[in-house]
């Protein structure tokens, strides 16, 4: 049995159209995303920013390769960079196939407001993996409680 492998990575969005249509462009991606990973037992969550993408999976490693393969080579995204890869004894979103997370639109409380998109593509860090992860599974587990409240 393949051992348990986490990736987080950002990407720059080459999605084009009106504010509409890249929301129908995110729907089919979620779409498409659950229904495969519920099939391999892929988990995770996605937000977009409508410039960057931010994705963690998580599944079996032998899941997981040809996953983030496909993932790099899709054009409608460019400047794929993994800002952390690891082999964690859980997952930090076990009950979605795929959780989606609105990004923020200005300032205020919302976890992912310190979030820089720009940073992780730029330097890749761990400190902003650890600090998408940390917002992710924040408003992740809000969603969860909301929507079963």
């Amino acid at each position: 049995m393949s051992r348990l492998c986490r990736i987080v990575y950002c990407s720059r969005s080459l999605l084009k159209g009106s504010r509409s249509d890249i929301e129908a462009q995110i729907r089919t991606i979620l779409a498409k995303a659950r229904t495969n990973n519920q099939e391999t037992g892929v988990t995770g969550a996605l937000t977009f920013n409508e410039r960057c993408f931010a994705q963690v999976l998580e599944g079996a490693d032998d899941d997981l390769e040809p996953l983030y393969e496909k993932i790099r080579r899709d054009p409608r995204h460019t400047d794929v960079k993994i800002l952390a890869q690891s082999n964690p004894a859980r997952r930090l979103f076990p009950s979605w196939s795929m959780a989606y997370v609105d990004s923020p639109s200005g300032h205020g409380r919302h976890p992912l407001t310190h979030f820089s998109f720009e940073a992780a593509l730029t330097h890749g860090a761990a400190p902003e993996a650890q600090l998408l992860l940390n917002a992710l599974r924040q408003l992740v587990v809000a969603k969860t409680k909301a929507d079963s409240g």
